[in-house]
């Protein structure tokens, strides 16, 4: 359905209206419905930056790239998008601690072209660093409780006199022989 040019254009001031009034949601469906991509480009950016919705952010730039005939449209998305799925990559592989590169300083920020892209004020240039920190904090908070596990159930283990209840009280996964366990209960109600 093709659409007149002052249709599109007040589909285009409505959406951007309404993406100042940070509603995406409408905002997306005037800019799809005017064919707008540099306004989808736009709620693909906020996604990224603002809401750090990184899934969000590359389904809409891969959008932008497959329906876009503007080239200029097609190479921003295309950029933004690479440089986002490097972001992810070095995340991943962080995490399954298989880049030996990423110890440097100078790869570890998330860097972007800041004449294309819209950039909050109060946005963290480092938030790929604060991902990081925040995933290795949370793996020290659970090893701490493993460990701590492992103390209680040592701790929690009957002991005896007995030489043989102190042998099974030493190893943790070990019970007494079920017939050991009767002989003693025969010899206690004697």
């Amino acid at each position: 359905m093709e659409i007149k040019d002052s249709t599109r254009s007040a589909l285009v001031r409505k959406g951007n209206e309404l993406f100042n009034q940070k509603d995406i949601e409408g905002a997306y469906r005037c800019y799809l419905t005017a064919s707008y991509y540099g306004g989808i480009e736009k709620i693909a950016d906020y996604y990224n930056f603002e809401k750090k919705n990184i899934i969000k952010a590359m389904q809409l730039y891969k959008f932008i790239m497959r329906e876009d005939s503007n080239l200029g449209g097609n190479v921003r998305a295309k950029q933004k998008l690479s440089k986002l799925s490097e972001s992810v990559v070095k995340v991943l592989r962080k995490w399954l601690k298989e880049d030996d590169a990423f110890n440097d300083k100078k790869n570890d920020k998330l860097e972007l072209d800041s004449k294309n892209t819209f950039l909050p004020n109060n946005y963290k240039k480092n938030s790929l660093e604060d991902i990081l920190k925040a995933k290795e904090k949370i793996d020290k908070e659970e090893l701490d409780k493993k460990e701590l596990d492992k103390k209680e159930l040592y701790n929690n283990i009957p002991k005896t006199n007995t030489i043989t209840s102190d042998f099974y009280s030493k190893a943790l996964n070990i019970r007494k022989p079920v017939f050991e366990q009767i002989y003693t209960n025969k010899q206690n109600k004697k």
